[in-house]
């Protein structure tokens, strides 16, 4: 297994502890049912990498996680609410000593113009460092 999925792993395993959420497996291209709303996905976004002169890479994962949630109410305020417990639960730096820094990057919203549904969409960025492989 590689660094990327331990990492993806432990974010999906801490959003767990969250209740009130549906989880469809990391991976899934699966459309989200409606009627299992609100749930929150975790994906990768981009890893760049960095190498050193001495062989190892330093690398920064770029997760995702979203959150779509419906409600016939105030939807930036139910969005507002899963940006929250979502970082509630991932507010550890090193995640569980997965990677070097693990931290927040960016907030984005969006809304469906059609339907009473709205995704929040948070950006973690994960550094860490892959050693060389000897031959």
């Amino acid at each position: 297994m590689t660094q990327r999925i331990t990492i993806r792993d432990v974010v999906q395993s801490k959003l767990q502890t969250l209740s009130g959420y549906t989880f469809p497996p990391p991976g899934t291209t699966e459309e989200i049912d409606s009627k299992k709303l609100p749930a929150i996905v975790v994906g990768f976004a981009t890893e760049n990498t960095e190498h050193e002169m001495h062989g190892g890479t330093e690398r920064q994962l770029d997760l995702t996680i979203a959150a779509v949630v419906k409600t016939s109410g105030d939807v930036y305020a139910a969005l507002d609410q899963a940006a929250a417990d979502i970082e509630s639960v991932l507010q550890d730096d090193s995640l569980e000593g997965t990677c070097d820094l693990f931290l927040l990057n960016q907030t984005q919203f969006a809304l469906d113009q059609d339907h009473p549904l709205g995704e929040v969409r948070l950006t973690y960025s994960a550094q860490y460092s892959s050693e060389p492989t000897d031959f």
